[in-house]
């Protein structure tokens, strides 16, 4: 499970196929919170967003469910994200290619 230490999402947690050095987090109107942590994840237009960083990374852990929700099944990872203090403007945030070119400026 992921969990967040600060920030909006503060002690949500959410179950993620991928935990990504940066991971957008998405709030919807309802306040109901969910992350883009797949590649072909896309924000949808009334949701907030927010950027985080992992904190500390626990590995990997698999869950298996019972026959009638064998799609929850599979591989899920663990650790913590940090609220990033200098966010990115929205656009950034809603744009795929501009939100891996700003990861990959803040990299180092």
């Amino acid at each position: 499970m992921i969990t967040f230490i600060d920030g909006p999402a503060k002690g949500q947690t959410l179950a993620l196929k991928r935990a990504p050095r940066f991971l957008r987090v998405t709030r919807t109107r309802g306040g109901t919170f969910d992350a883009l942590d797949r590649l072909e994840d896309r924000p949808q237009p009334r949701e907030a967003l927010f950027a985080y960083e992992i904190a500390e990374y626990q590995g990997v852990y698999h869950l298996r469910c019972g026959r009638g929700s064998k799609s929850a099944s599979g591989f899920y990872q663990q650790g913590a994200y940090r609220f990033v203090a200098e966010q990115p403007d929205d656009a950034t945030m809603r744009d795929t290619e501009r939100w891996r070119e700003w990861c990959l400026q803040h990299e180092g």
